[in-house]
C-alpha cells in the first residue's frame, strides 16, 4: 500500500462541541496498513464513526513489530489523519493484537459459594472466569481475553447463563486468548508514543469475527478466516461462543512474492499483476491469453499468459487452506462446523480463491467483508475486518478497562459477540484509495 486516505462527515457535529462528547477509537496495527477509526456513541444505544485515518505500515513482519520507530511512524501518520478527519483527539484507543504468537488455550475455573439461598450475579460469575487458567500456558505469554464457553452449577451442565439460578458452586469453561508478553509489549508502547493510551487490546481473530460474523453463524458452528498481508487468523464459534482461534505464518504478500519470484518482477509490478489478472481457481480463469503489464520498478513490459499467474496463486492458495486445515486439527477439530467457513481479509480478494478453500476444505465457504448499512461505503472492504471488528468492540467497552501498562498489567473480557450498531452515515469525503494486500 503507497497511498493514505482520510475522511471526516461533512456535517460533522450539526453545531455540538465534539470535543465536549465521549469519543473513543481502535487502531488495527496491520502488517501492510495502519487503520485508525475515531467515533462516539450516538445517545440511541449506536455509535458513529467521527474520522478515519488509513497509512501504510512500516516496521512489522507477519504482524510482529520489528522496528520500532518504523512502526511508530505508521502509527503516528494513521492516527494524525484520523484526528484531522475527526476534529477530536482521543486520549485513548483499544488496539488489536495479530501474530502468530496469539494462540487459544481451553481453561476452567470454579467458584464455591456458601450462601446457596442469593442468585447467581454477573460479579460471580466473573469471578468464576478470574479462576480459570490454562494449564499448559508458556511463561513468556500473557493473557488478552477469558471468554466463557458453558456454566456448570451444582453439577448441571451446559448453562449457557446461570444468572439467577441458585448454586453452591459454579464451574465455568473457557477459552483464553494470550500472546507473547514482548509482542504485546511492543504494539501498547508504539501506540502509547504517539501520545494515545492503549486502554485494551483486542486479539486479532476476535476482531474479525465482530466485524463480520453473524450471531445465527457462531450459534451454529463456523469459522472465520481473515487473510491479512502478513499473516491469516483463525476463530471457530460453537454455540455462540468461541471455541478457539490461532494465526497462520502467511498472507496476501506471500501470494505476491510468488508471482515476484517466480516471474522475475519487481514486487510492486507483481502486486498489480495479481489485483489485476489474479485467478486463484484454475476452472474459472478464462481464457488462456497472455496479459501485457509495466513493471514500474524495472521500468519494462512484461507478458505472461493467465495460467501460469492462476497455477502460482493456486498453489499458494491450496497450501494455505491445508495450513488451516491442520490448524484446525491441531484444536480438535477434523472437520469444519456446519456453518462452514467465512472468508475475509484483502487476501481473500483473489478472484475464485473461494473455490480452491472448497476443494481443499470440503465446506460451504462464504466471502464476506464489514457490511452494516451504517459504514461508510468505502470502508465495506474486507482489508478492514478487523479495524471495523476493533471499533465495534471498542464501542460496546468505552470505559471497561484500565490502562495496560507494558508487560505488568494484561486484562481479561467476558462479553458476547453481538455487533454494536453504527448509526447512519450519509456522508464521505471523496472516494478512499483501496489498500492493496
Amino acid at each position: 500500500m503507497s497511498r493514505r486516505f482520510c475522511y471526516a462527515p461533512r456535517n460533522r457535529g450539526k453545531g455540538r462541541d465534539m470535543a465536549k462528547d465521549v469519543t473513543f477509537s481502535a487502531i488495527d496495527v496491520g502488517t501492510t496498513k495502519v487503520l485508525t477509526l475515531i467515533g462516539r456513541h450516538d445517545g440511541m444505544g449506536g455509535a458513529e464513526i467521527l474520522g478515519a485515518g488509513l497509512a501504510p505500515s512500516s516496521g512489522l513482519r507477519k504482524g510482529i513489530i520489528v522496528d520500532a520507530g518504523e512502526a511508530q511512524e505508521s502509527i503516528s501518520a494513521s492516527l494524525n489523519d484520523a484526528r484531522q478527519a475527526a476534529g477530536v483527539a482521543p486520549a485513548s484507543a483499544f488496539v488489536t493484537v495479530s501474530g502468530v504468537h496469539v494462540e487459544s488455550y481451553p481453561c476452567a475455573g470454579t467458584l464455591h459459594s456458601t450462601r446457596q439461598n442469593v442468585p447467581v450475579s454477573q460479579a460471580e460469575l466473573d469471578r468464576a472466569l478470574a479462576e480459570a487458567h490454562p494449564m499448559d500456558l508458556p511463561p513468556r505469554k500473557t493473557v488478552l481475553h477469558k471468554l466463557p464457553r458453558t456454566y456448570s452449577i451444582d453439577g448441571l451442565n451446559s448453562v449457557r447463563n446461570p444468572i439467577g439460578m441458585h448454586a453452591l458452586r459454579i464451574d465455568v469453561e473457557a477459552v483464553c486468548m494470550a500472546g507473547d508478553a514482548s509482542a504485546v509489549s511492543a504494539v501498547v508502547n508504539a501506540v502509547e508514543s504517539a501520545r494515545v493510551r492503549v486502554e485494551g487490546v483486542v486479539a486479532a481473530p476476535l476482531a474479525v469475527a465482530e466485524a463480520v460474523l453473524t450471531e445465527d453463524e457462531m450459534e451454529r458452528g463456523v469459522v472465520v478466516m481473515d487473510i491479512g498481508g502478513g499473516v491469516t487468523t483463525l476463530a471457530m464459534y460453537r454455540q455462540g461462543a468461541l471455541w478457539s482461534a490461532g494465526v497462520l505464518p502467511l498472507g496476501g504478500s506471500q501470494f505476491t512474492s510468488d508471482l515476484s519470484v517466480a516471474l522475475n518482477i519487481s514486487y510492486e509490478g507483481a502486486l498489480e499483476l495479481k489485483e489485476r489478472h489474479g485467478v486463484a481457481a484454475l476452472d474459472v480463469m478464462g481464457d488462456d491469453e497472455a496479459v501485457a503489464i509495466e513493471d514500474p520498478a524495472e521500468g519494462r513490459f512484461l507478458r505472461v499468459e493467465r495460467r501460469t499467474i492462476a497455477r502460482y496463486l493456486h498453489e499458494r492458495a491450496g497450501e494455505l487452506f491445508k495450513l488451516a486445515a491442520l490448524k484446525l486439527r491441531g484444536y480438535n477439530h477434523a472437520n469444519l462446523p456446519p456453518g462452514g467457513l467465512v472468508l475475509t481479509g484483502g487476501g481473500s480478494s483473489i478472484r475464485g480463491i473461494e473455490r480452491v478453500a472448497r476443494q481443499v476444505l470440503g465446506s460451504p465457504v462464504r466471502f464476506a467483508l464489514p457490511d452494516n448499512p451504517a459504514l461508510p461505503y468505502d470502508l465495506r472492504d474486507p482489508a478492514f475486518s478487523a479495524g471495523i471488528g476493533a471499533f465495534y468492540w471498542a464501542a460496546r467497552r468505552p470505559h471497561s478497562m484500565e490502562s495496560m501498562r507494558g508487560d505488568e498489567r494484561r486484562h481479561s473480557v467476558n462479553a458476547s459477540h453481538a455487533q454494536a450498531t453504527a448509526s447512519r452515515l450519509g456522508w464521505l469525503k471523496g472516494r478512499m484509495s483501496k489498500v492493496a494486500s
